[in-house]
């Protein structure tokens, strides 16, 4: 890595230690030990340490530092608790004893405050739960409004519909008038054919001979077309 480092270094033209361009930089660190993912060297994989030895005086020595410091530390711990516990009884009137009658009434010193307060919730509450069924109720009002004006729009237009099918039935065919329905249609004969020329003139009937507004060499003209 340090090898590939140092080409690169040696390639550009950057302070030593570091390579970079447009998007990229590279630092290359030495470790100044073995890092710790690295296992074991073969070497010293079987090596046990061997444990260092203490004279009977070291070791009486550090036993009285040891419990002299623990015996101080659990002095000091001990002054500050009773120092804590002092302030909190002397200082703050949170915590000063109260007799049995002074601890009632601020008892129900608190419950009278709770009470009002809870009251002055009920009637902001009762307001509020009144003005939310006013506007409910005013919103179902009005969609019932608006559904009745949309049931008398649908009904008059069946009422329009209805007559209007009543004005057409008179001149149904039904059994009773059905010989009369032939007997006239076979007296007045339709012919839906018609024919338009290049002119635009329009022709009725399949059997026309008499072309309109038109001299007779242009119905010639036309015909022979």
């Amino acid at each position: 890595m340090l090898r590939a480092g140092c080409q690169l270094l040696t390639q550009s033209a950057l302070p030593a230690g570091k390579t970079g361009g447009n998007s990229f930089a590279l630092e290359f660190v030495r470790w100044r030990r073995k890092p710790r993912w690295l296992p074991v060297a073969k070497s010293k994989m079987f090596r046990v340490p061997e444990r260092t030895k203490q004279t009977e005086e070291e070791r009486t020595e550090l036993m009285r530092l040891h419990n002299q410091y623990k015996t101080q530390l659990r002095s000091v711990r001990q002054f500050l608790r009773e120092e804590v516990v002092r302030h909190e009884e002397t200082s703050t009137a949170d915590h000063i004893v109260l007799t049995p009658e002074q601890e009632e009434a601020e008892f129900q010193k608190c419950m009278d405050a709770n009470a009002a307060w809870n009251a002055t919730i009920a009637k902001e509450r009762d307001q509020r739960l009144a003005k939310e069924r006013e506007e409910k109720v005013a919103y179902v009002q009005e969609r019932l409004d608006a559904r009745q004006v949309r049931e008398e729009e649908r009904r008059e237009q069946a009422n329009q519909r209805v007559l209007l099918e009543i004005e057409l039935s008179k001149s149904y065919i039904t059994k009773e008038n059905l010989d009369a329905a032939i007997e006239t249609a076979l007296a007045n004969p339709v012919d839906h054919n018609f024919a338009i020329d290049l002119a635009g003139n329009l022709y009725q009937g399949r059997s026309t001979s008499q072309l309109p507004d038109a001299t007779p060499e242009t119905n010639q003209q036309v015909l022979s077309n």
